[in-house]
């Protein structure tokens, strides 16, 4: 593992221009391992041109803005994708066109793809193994670089919570919280609320359904999220706020992007493997939380008998 660190470390100092891509609707491990990585580079090597491309998401502002990227910038150009299992879900149209590719994340290794490939299904988030990289490599670590990273770990593991979260974990958050930067911050920014969406949170609520007797579900529509003002990339985050309820062993957030033309589903459990069902319909993840896209919303009643089969043949994660 270590020759492989290297091997990425060496061939970030092959390249003058370096682009630093993640999945699509990106989440807090997105950013923080693109980012974290980028500025990574720029600390040590303030000669080469490092771009991080990607749509923006308003929630995860206050850690990064991703650049203008162009196709000609990707000629010649060294691509990392982190936090990406699948190439359908790379934030960029121009990726191929980069002379070498590395790959880098944490989820079951699915689609292969890039000239390298680190991939290790055990860590927490790929901002884990960001920080294991940059703080093995002799380098310098900035305030800044630390604390995107460390933002990558802790969104990830929900707060240190999640079963992967482990000993090397903590070890490294730390080493990350020794450089200085404003941790408070983080904290605020990530789960402080504004009392429009803390109301919509309990009216999302009040739209549960439950099928089966153990698996909940919202349906989001685009007429719902206008009538409450409210925007899809701020309330897609927001699926957790069914978890932890004993009587949903399976709960899902189904969200109508308008604008792309598909309902998101993010669909979550505890204890029952859920990604094999989200990869059934354009998606994939990790055993017990995925993506996954359909496009009518009469397509959402096979999703949950799906569901229901895996929890009827007792599917359970094992841990590890």
């Amino acid at each position: 593992m270590q020759d492989l660190k290297g091997l990425i470390l060496q061939k970030i100092k092959d390249y003058k221009t370096i682009i630093c891509l993640r999945h699509i609707s990106p989440d807090g491990d997105a950013y923080g391992s693109a980012f974290g990585l980028a500025q990574f580079i720029k600390d040590n090597f303030p000669n080469k041109r490092v771009l991080v491309d990607g749509a923006t998401n308003d929630f995860l502002a206050f850690l990064a803005t991703p650049d203008l990227v162009q196709v000609e910038d990707y000629q010649d150009a060294l691509v990392i994708v982190t936090d990406t299992a699948n190439i359908e879900r790379i934030d960029s149209k121009y990726w191929q066109q980069a002379k070498e590719i590395i790959k880098i994340d944490h989820h079951p290794n699915v689609t292969p793809f890039g000239d390298i490939q680190w991939i290790d299904e055990t860590k927490i988030a790929v901002s884990e193994m960001i920080a294991e990289l940059v703080l093995t490599s002799k380098l310098t670590v900035t305030p800044e670089a630390a604390r995107l990273i460390f933002t990558g770990i802790v969104t990830d593991s929900n707060r240190f919570m999640y079963s992967k979260t482990c000993q090397n974990t903590f070890m490294l958050a730390g080493q990350l919280v020794a450089t200085g930067f404003d941790l408070q911050s983080i904290y605020q920014n990530l789960y402080e609320e504004s009392w429009v969406n803390v109301r919509f949170k309990n009216y999302l609520l009040s739209q549960v359904v439950i099928y089966n007797k153990e698996i909940s579900y919202v349906k989001i529509t685009d007429e719902m999220l206008k009538e409450h003002k409210m925007s899809y990339e701020t309330v897609k985050p927001w699926v957790n706020i069914m978890s932890n309820i004993k009587e949903f062993k399976i709960w899902m957030w189904a969200i109508e992007n308008k604008a792309e033309g598909y309902i998101n589903l993010s669909i979550r459990s505890n204890t029952y493997i859920v990604n094999k069902v989200a990869e059934k319909y354009c998606g994939g993840g990790h055993q017990l939380a995925s993506g996954a896209k359909i496009y009518q919303w009469e397509d959402l009643e096979q999703v949950l008998k799906d569901l229901s089969f895996v929890i009827k043949n007792n599917i359970k994660y094992m841990g590890g």
